[in-house]
């Protein structure tokens, strides 16, 4: 197994985008990383941008992805980097250790980012990266988003970076809080919420089911949306996913960020686990963002 990890990993390092001319320092990152922490067994602090850290430890997987390969998800996050905004807010829905966070607050200083994670190891980390990095304009809550409020099983079967919800209380499930991005949200000023940012194992219909009233608004404008065969837990197709999201008006698209292109595409077009998913008023606004973004080189 740890051989199959290392072959995976050193396979996923040279293939990367930002490694393509750095493979050799890359890899030997990995090597020297794989050492010191079996030799130390304590964590190191990286950047993962000028002037903002990331903590890593041992068991991190996000973390060590950022010390091996900066923006993991080299689209996803350039995108994230060109469109976001000083007064935006953003939704960061299964946060982990706050890779998506740190780099949204790196771009957002007098709006609002409201960050979920769940596990109590991952929401420690979280609070230790924006304390690290002193960023006073996130607002990081300890729970599960759902379609219900109240709580429910997460099984912890295949680690802390995948946790999924289950309806099956074995061994390997803790108990968690779980409550709706519209009660949570309602109360708050989100005249420029953006962006979201969601990743929870199959668990994203029951999130957007439970983001109707914004929805209806066409907020977020946009969507990054993790979208694998996860979502079968759950009773539900991946179309099924696409489908929810249609009937509220958005669509998918496919963003380059080597030529800072959004293509529309369908779920049979997918290239990775993450899409893009677009209000379809808001696309002319999300393109001139990113336009403007390389125009001015921010």
């Amino acid at each position: 197994m740890q051989n199959q990890f290392a072959q995976g990993t050193i396979k996923y390092i040279w293939s990367h985008p930002n490694c393509k001319n750095q493979k050799i320092q890359s890899l030997i990152k990995f090597l020297a990383w794989q050492l010191y922490k079996r030799t130390f067994q304590r964590y190191i602090d990286i950047q993962l941008l000028p002037k903002i850290k990331i903590r890593c430890y041992p068991d991190s997987r996000s973390a060590s992805a950022v010390l091996y390969c900066g923006l993991y998800d080299y689209d996803e996050m350039n995108f994230l980097l060109r469109y976001l905004r000083d007064k935006d807010s953003f939704l960061d829905i299964g946060a982990n250790v706050g890779v998506y966070t740190l780099l949204a607050a790196s771009k957002i200083k007098s709006g609002v980012i409201y960050s979920f994670e769940v596990l109590s190891k991952n929401y420690e980390r979280l609070e230790e990266n924006l304390n690290l990095n002193q960023f006073h304009q996130v607002k990081p809550y300890k729970l599960a988003i759902s379609d219900f409020s109240g709580t429910t099983a997460l099984n912890l079967a295949e680690g802390d970076s995948m946790p999924f919800i289950t309806q099956t209380a074995t061994h390997n499930t803790v108990t968690v809080s779980t409550d709706t991005l519209d009660n949570l949200l309602q109360n708050q000023s989100l005249t420029n919420l953006t962006l979201a940012k969601m990743d929870i194992e199959g668990a994203e219909i029951l999130a957007l089911k439970g983001t109707t009233s914004l929805l209806k608004q066409q907020q977020p404008y946009v969507w990054i949306l993790e979208i694998n065969d996860a979502v079968n837990n759950f009773g539900y197709q991946k179309q099924d996913v696409i489908n929810f999201l249609q009937d509220y008006g958005y669509r998918l698209y496919n963003y380059d960020a080597d030529s800072n292109k959004l293509d529309a595409m369908t779920l049979d077009q997918q290239k990775g686990n993450n899409v893009l998913a677009i209000a379809n008023s808001a696309l002319d606004f999300v393109r001139n963002r990113l336009t403007e973004a390389v125009l001015t080189n921010e």
